[in-house]
């Protein structure tokens, strides 16, 4: 075999070992514990009507009626609108907490499907803060509450808020609604009302 040869599978090996080898080299890797202070604390969101009289629902025309809307006899049809208001009392905690309130009409309203999707589609809610909130809760004449009750804070955040919804059905035209939306009843005491971070 020629010299050049043999040089040239020399090296083509002394590579192949080298490549061989590429996964196998050991390197050096510590840690360390980051030392106290780390620990990370959520804060919380709750809501419940509240237990006296003020946490029943209060139901009246939003429109114009010279009479008083009553939830077991009165007759609504496309076009009217009722308001609902209803206190709460909400427990808070968090440096940054904003939140909103909406009456989920829709699924847990048993009734007509038709007329359910009609009122969810129309309904509309506020919630203000009740009285003087405490230090740290903003959002009174909005519709969204702030929580910064910061980490210093000795407790949770209790307040009350009044949610105010407007459940309508909104009017369309002739002959838009199905007729099989007459005489029909839906209940609302099924209805959530649902706090959502924004």
């Amino acid at each position: 075999m020629r010299k050049t040869t043999k040089g040239a599978l020399a090296v083509g090996a002394g590579v192949a070992l080298l490549l061989g080898g590429a996964g196998t080299m050991a390197a050096w890797q510590v840690g360390t514990p980051v030392g106290q202070g780390t620990s990370i604390t959520s804060g919380k969101l709750s809501v419940a009507a509240k237990g006296d009289a003020t946490g029943l629902p209060v139901w009246a025309w939003t429109n114009a009626s010279a009479t008083t809307f009553n939830a077991a006899t009165s007759r609504i049809v496309p076009g009217d609108s009722v308001t609902r208001t209803q206190v709460f009392t909400v427990t808070a905690r968090g440096d940054h907490l904003a939140f909103t309130g909406a009456l989920d009409v829709a699924p847990t309203v048993s009734g007509d499907p038709t007329l359910v999707a009609k009122l969810a589609a129309g309904t509309t809610t506020k919630i203000d803060v009740v009285g003087t909130p405490p230090a740290g809760v903003t959002g009174t004449g909005t519709s969204t509450i702030t929580v910064a009750s910061g980490s210093a804070a000795p407790a949770d955040l209790v307040f009350d808020v009044k949610v105010t919804s407007v459940v309508a059905w909104p009017a369309g035209t002739a002959g838009s609604d199905a007729a099989d939306t007459m005489s029909q009843t839906v209940n609302l005491a099924a209805a959530n009302l649902t706090l959502k971070q924004s």
